[in-house]
């Protein structure tokens, strides 16, 4: 015999989860379920070799050394995962760093164990401390 719980008690645990949730927690789920309603994919399904479309936050910039060749590498967090995202032959992206929301679209693969994308086509949809509309 299955034991169900009435409608008004969901709502209200869920409630009380974001109520004690950390802020991260709730940033991702709000990612997540942007990207999953704007039809993109999301990182925890990307397998190698394989196109997607992904939407989500920059985590974390590397910043290269001097002397390195040219890239901007960066990971993006959609509240399902991380994928590191590299542009070869740039120095910097314009209005690109850690917590700028951004679309990119292009052929993924795995590196090892880790999600990687090459030179992908991107959108900068928001930057940190700009008002969402």
């Amino acid at each position: 015999m299955t034991r169900s719980t009435a409608p008004g008690a969901h709502r209200l645990l869920d409630r009380l989860r974001h109520a004690f949730a950390s802020s991260d927690v709730l940033d991702a789920e709000q990612a997540r379920e942007e990207a999953r309603r704007h039809g993109y994919d999301v990182v925890t399904d990307v397998r190698d070799r394989r196109k997607v479309r992904l939407l989500g936050f920059v985590s974390s910039q590397v910043v290269q050394p001097a002397g390195a060749p040219p890239s901007v590498e960066i990971d993006l967090t959609d509240g399902t995962g991380t994928i590191t995202v590299v542009w070869l032959g740039r120095e910097r992206i314009t209005g690109l760093g850690p917590g700028s929301r951004i679309a990119v679209e292009g052929f993924a693969a795995l590196r090892g164990h880790s999600r990687v994308m090459y030179n992908p086509r991107y959108e900068i949809l928001g930057v940190p401390g700009e008002e969402e509309r």
